[in-house]
């Protein structure tokens, strides 16, 4: 997983202690990983990516793929994450 300077400095900014990629349902597609700032929990993998401390759900593959980015819309500023089976 590679994290962008700008959601780096996001994530700083926020206060955030690391975040957590997990999977959900999706009707289409089978699941889709998703993004929470939130601690790990008992089973996942943990790396530090950039400084940033980031867990992973023993359901998540493919992470060498995904970037996490800074995103700035109509509705603010935010995170997203981009790549194959990522949920934005």
């Amino acid at each position: 997983m590679y994290i962008t300077d700008e959601a780096k400095q996001l994530l700083e900014k926020s206060g955030a202690v690391g975040i957590r990629l997990y999977t959900v349902p999706s009707s289409s597609n089978g699941p889709q990983i998703a993004l929470a700032i939130e601690e790990p929990h008992e089973y996942d993998r943990v790396q530090t990516i950039k400084g940033i401390k980031v867990a992973f759900d023993p359901s998540v593959t493919g992470t060498e793929i995904l970037t996490l980015d800074k995103e700035e819309n109509e509705n603010g500023v935010g995170l997203v994450l981009t790549g194959p089976g990522s949920y934005s």
